[in-house]
């Protein structure tokens, strides 16, 4: 396999993970107005998104947002970890979570959490997440 390389987010790889998201939850990506979502996405420094780059494509995207806490610990979000179908079951993802462990481990994070559903749940424990608590949500 040719090397697979991950760095920052940049503005240029917008359409690729728009498209690599849709592999997650389908939006009708027209109705996106790029250059808002970018500047937005840019202002907020607690984003830390990475993208891997595989024969000049982006193959997977992954976040992690740090948030301070009130008694001054730091934790990590992880978000939106998405690898291309193409590009599964050869290790990218735990590549992925692992480059993302690093970051939130340099930014001081005393834990690191993620939602995901229940078919994902041996994927994660692969990098040392376990099951703990109970997830709920609220759409607005």
């Amino acid at each position: 396999m040719n090397e697979i390389k991950f760095r920052k987010i940049i503005r240029e790889d917008l359409a690729d993970v728009f498209l690599l998201l849709n592999q997650l939850k389908e939006k009708d990506i027209n109705t996106i107005d790029s250059e808002t979502a970018w500047k937005n996405f840019k202002s907020n420094s607690s984003s830390n998104s990475i993208v891997c780059i595989y024969n000049d494509r982006v193959v997977a995207y992954g976040s992690i947002v740090i948030e301070n806490k009130i008694r001054g610990d730091i934790a990590g979000h992880v978000e939106d970890i998405v690898v291309d179908d193409s590009m599964r079951g050869k290790m990218v993802g735990v590549k992925l979570i692992n480059k993302l462990i690093n970051i939130g481990s340099e930014k001081g994070c005393y834990r690191i959490t993620l939602f995901c559903e229940e078919k994902l749940i041996n994927f994660y424990e692969r990098t040392g997440f376990k099951v703990n608590n109970i997830m709920m949500k609220k759409f607005l």
